[in-house]
């Protein structure tokens, strides 16, 4: 098992065979292991040595760590309390209870640390570990609330109110980014001092509750501990109360508070105990503290000197030379966080510079233009990269330290384990790393660059081909000669900031824009895109004015224009919506339909009141409303506001809107002409618009078809001078309709409607008359046909009539059970076919493992099940999967995973569109195309991107394979 490419192989063949020794002691035959607990065992055994210990001492661990589902991928934070719930059954005493969570986390320890050690550090532990500590401090207060109020009775507020107590963490564990040996840093409070329990005052109560809360945790026993409890951070530090009051908590702060505790409580989070209420008042409590109003021109200052603190305090005696800490050093983990905060307290009035993380903060600085791209990219790296020595370190014996060891052997063996050649690579990357961090945090408080002279050469146009050619190489372009290429082009505009011609403000942005351009993720292509932005003759001199006024803004811009193609072309082609770029951030990122619809409204109105006649005014702001509101998600998207699934609902509400107002736009002209359609009995016969695929799942991407079938009421005639049939008059609308939104306007397409799902598909009516639409999917229509329904929802037109044909597919679909062996056997023969003539093997969408299997098996398991289980009638993939777990028809390991590979590769899906302008499925053949995606995924470089991906669609297809083996079983 163990061969001679381990790190250390002799060693790792003694851990083995103390592994195997204690598993043939329980009863466990070493040599008969599963594939993934082979896995395990090789990578603990080879690289973790603390993991190898953990499992030698517990052989029955290896087991349920390999067998539980949660290798490659997080954990959730119900799964996680579930399985903490489960341990604690039978605890009777505080010992039972120490053990069950000790057990618990070193369980915990061993799965983690096969998944940072596996994906190199991409895999996130922090935020996993951070949610096992809360789940343990949750268990702790209720075993030792309940052992309390026995002997004390409850504890009671004067007005009757049970007493709560809630746990806010510190530090890494507010941040959610603990590593493996992480102290947590926690402050204690409870809601009242006002009351008792029993002979015993609110405070001693909860003293006593806080003092077992943390000993359950802390104290080492043979098992070891949970996590070491560090309460420092609290009110008067180590001489202060162990819990404090709300009350005591705000006069302290309002009275003693000091900078380094509001730069603290910047990470301060409630974790457990009374989260949603005491926790949420603590935190608006604190808001006024932690963000005042005003900020005092000392805080950078502050922020170094509490650095420099640090450092001084925590510089180890008698400490190897040539030990290097990778946290606390110069250019360590803590250089990277303190740079992120001193931004957050200098710009504290911005409430969209609040993420307690550090990376999620660092991207937020970004989308504030006060980081370059540049600065960003570095950092953000090189907080990757260091957290993962910092963890690989740790995983070595277990303890607390962050220092690469000086000796040569030592040092040796560790860049082994970190995957690297030899120890000379290592170290090349330890001096990159640690000293771009040096170089930026040096930076915090410094006074603006000055352009460079080169620079002023250069847009002034005084250099030689060969000069510029070189100069513009030593910038960063890749392509020197496209480069000037496109400065030639931007010289021969008088109104250009990078010609030789500027003055003014021309001239102050020009120096600004290279400098920018230099820094971003793409030089070339963020050129290309100013000097576009240039050619725009009516916007480019506000553009230049703006930028003028506001650095941040063109710093946000140039970073955009270099990062994100489609995002670029967006803005390059509407300069207008440059404007959304100084609100960024400043708005809540989604939108209701209402919000949207008000909004739609609002422009359609001034386009009526600007020419009432002048139809292609009214769709030019129906396109610029489209264009706008995809922007602004777009931009949210890139900032990393909201989630993959958000993004999708807002984009399906934005289509939602657009399709209603086009209908409605082309019902008032059919009107104008024909009249209203109307059934026999005189009464209006309306059109509904049904949407199916992703639009009717809520779950559309960019760029995407909306597919959408038309019903209308019935036979009949309009009453106009030209009357149509019903049939007729509504087939009309549709198509033009269809024509329409396909139609580019002068400020961009709407969206292409495909109605190849309607009742006969493309042979078909394009419209059904609702008798004809219930008699079709009652008598004629095919098993995936009903699959199609699966996803079907009313989203334009008239909502009674939307809602009746809506109905009539609930009954087609789920009036009577199907047999669940034909359903298995339909999806499966039509996934095959899709796979077969669509799938190409790297295909995210159609190809093996890939989109496509999570919504068919979501569409199985609604088919199967819906009948006796209305929750699984919802048109929404997630959705399905989680309710089909939760009723038992599906696995709930095979549910989750389904549903986290589907929210991962939707998160590719948009940012291939978003990052490269592509509306296709395939990550980039290009390494350095591929290393820009993976930056904007949250992955450190290409390789890893692809290889959890490949990784992802392994599993999916499997956790598919397994939903539809279930469905077709007949026992299930």
């Amino acid at each position: 098992m163990i061969d001679d490419s381990a790190p250390d192989p002799a060693d790792a063949r003694r851990r083995f065979e103390r592994f195997a020794d204690a598993a043939r002691g329980v009863g466990r035959d070493p040599d008969a292991l599963g594939a993934e607990a082979t896995r395990v065992l090789e990578v603990a055994c080879a690289r973790a040595p603390y993991l190898a210990t953990l499992l030698a001492r517990a052989p029955e661990r290896l087991w349920r760590v390999s067998d539980g589902g949660f290798l490659h991928r997080e954990k959730p934070a119900d799964v996680i309390a579930a399985e903490i719930a489960e341990a604690m059954k039978g605890v009777a005493t505080a010992d039972a209870l120490a053990a069950a969570l000790r057990t618990i986390r070193n369980d915990e320890l061993v799965r983690l640390g096969v998944r940072e050690l596996e994906h190199g550090g991409g895999a996130d532990v922090g935020r996993e570990l951070a949610r096992l500590a809360g789940a343990c401090f949750d268990a702790a207060i209720g075993f030792h609330d309940h052992q309390l109020r026995a002997k004390y009775g409850a504890p009671r507020e004067d007005g009757g109110r049970v007493a709560t107590l809630v746990v806010i963490g510190m530090g890494k564990l507010g941040g959610e980014e603990l590593n493996f040996s992480s102290d947590v840093d926690v402050i204690y409070v409870y809601s009242s001092d006002a009351g008792a329990a029993g002979p015993l005052s609110l405070h001693e109560y909860f003293a006593k509750l806080c003092a077992a809360v943390t000993a359950s945790i802390s104290e080492v026993t043979s098992d070891d501990i949970v996590f070491r409890v560090d309460l420092r951070l609290r009110p008067e530090g180590t001489q202060g109360a162990i819990a404090n009051s709300l009350a005591q908590l705000e006069r302290y702060y309002e009275t003693f508070g000091r900078p380094w505790e509001r730069q603290a409580w910047l990470k301060g989070r409630p974790c457990a105990g009374d989260v949603g209420g005491l926790g949420a008042e603590i935190m608006e409590t604190m808001r006024p503290f932690v963000y005042p109003r005003h900020t005092a021109p000392t805080v950078i200052d502050e922020v170094m000197e509490l650095n420099k603190r640090i450092k001084r305090e925590l510089a180890p005696r008698g400490a190897a030379a040539g030990s290097i800490d990778v946290k606390n050093g110069v250019g360590g983990i803590r250089e990277i966080e303190f740079f992120v905060q001193a931004l957050q307290l200098v710009h504290a009035r911005n409430p969209h510079l609040r993420a307690r993380g550090t990376l999620a903060a660092l991207d937020q600085l970004l989308f504030a233009g006060l980081v370059k791209d540049d600065e960003h990219l570095a950092l953000w790296r090189a907080y990757r990269w260091l957290r993962h020595v910092e963890h690989v370190l740790q995983l070595e014996s277990g303890l607390q330290t962050q220092r690469v060891p000086a000796d040569p052997q030592a040092r040796a063996l560790l860049a082994r384990r970190l995957r690297y050649p030899d120890v000379v690579a290592f170290e090349v990357d330890l001096a990159k790393h640690m000293g771009a961090v040096a170089r930026i945090f040096a930076t915090l408080g410094a006074p603006a660059a000055s352009p460079r002279d080169d620079v002023a050469e250069l847009l002034a146009a005084r250099l030689s081909p060969e000069h510029e050619a070189s100069l513009l190489k030593s910038l960063g372009f890749r392509d020197p000669a496209g480069a000037a290429a496109d400065l030639a082009r931007a010289r021969r505009r008088p109104d250009s900031p990078l010609g030789p011609a500027a003055t003014g403000a021309l001239a102050r942005v020009g120096p600004a824009l290279v400098a920018e351009i230099a820094t971003s993720a793409d030089p070339d292509q963020a050129l290309r895109y100013v000097v576009e932005l240039g050619a725009r003759r009516a916007a480019a001199w506000s553009v230049w004015r703006l930028l003028d006024e506001s650095p941040p803004l063109l710093r946000l811009l140039v970073s955009i224009l270099g990062a994100s193609e489609y995002l670029a072309k967006s803005l390059v082609d509407r300069p207008e919506l440059i404007d959304l770029l100084i609100g960024v951030g400043a708005s809540a990122p989604t939108r209701t339909r209402a919000e949207l619809a008000t909004d739609c409204d609002h422009r359609l109105a001034l386009a009526r009141t600007a020419d009432p006649g002048d139809e292609e005014l009214a769709w030019s702001a129906l396109a610029e409303f489209k264009n706008g509101q995809v922007l602004r998600v777009a931009l949210a998207d890139f900032a990393g506001r909201i989630d993959p699934l958000e993004v999708c609902g807002e984009l399906t509400r934005i289509a939602e809107v657009c399709l209603d107002r086009a209908l409605a736009l082309i019902e008032a002209s059919m009107r104008a002409k024909h009249g209203t359609p109307r059934l026999a009995d005189g009464t209006p016969a309306p059109l509904a618009v049904l949407a199916l695929g992703k639009l009717g799942g809520g779950e559309l991407g960019y760029a995407a078809d909306l597919d959408v079938v038309f019903v209308f009421a019935g036979d009949g005639a309009s009453d106009g001078a030209r009357p149509l049939d019903n049939v007729e008059y509504w087939t009309r609308a549709a198509q033009r309709l269809m024509t329409a939104l396909h139609a580019r306007t002068p400020r961009g397409k709407l969206y292409d409607l495909d109605t190849r799902l309607r009742p006969s598909g493309s042979k078909g009516l394009l419209v059904s008359s609702l008798a004809a639409w219930r008699r079709y999917h009652e008598t004629d229509a095919r098993l995936w046909e009903h699959q199609a329904l699966t996803k079907l929802r009313a989203v334009a037109g008239d909502a009674a009539l939307g809602s009746a044909a809506q109905t009539i597919a609930i009954e087609c679909v789920w009036g009577v059970p199907h047999d669940r062996a034909a359903i298995a056997s339909s999806v499966g023969d039509m996934r095959d076919r899709i796979e077969k003539e669509l799938g190409a093997p790297g295909d995210l969408k159609a190809g093996k493992g890939g989109v496509i299997d999570v919504e068919f098996a979501a569409q199985a398991l609604a088919l199967a099940y819906g009948h006796a289980y209305p929750a699984l009638q919802s048109p929404a993939t997630v959705a399905v999967l989680a309710a089909a777990a939760q009723l038992g028809v599906a696995d709930p390991a095979d549910a989750a995973l389904l549903s986290d590979g589907y929210r991962f590769l939707r998160l590719v899906e948009h940012r291939l569109r978003v990052v490269h302008d592509r509306a296709v499925h395939h990550l980039p053949d290009d390494a350095v195309e591929l290393d820009k995606l993976a930056r904007r995924a949250g992955f450190p470089d290409g390789a890893r991107l692809a290889a959890r991906a490949a990784r992802w669609r392994d599993d999916i297809r499997a956790a598919y394979t397994r939903v539809l083996s279930r469905i077709a079983s007949p026992t299930s």
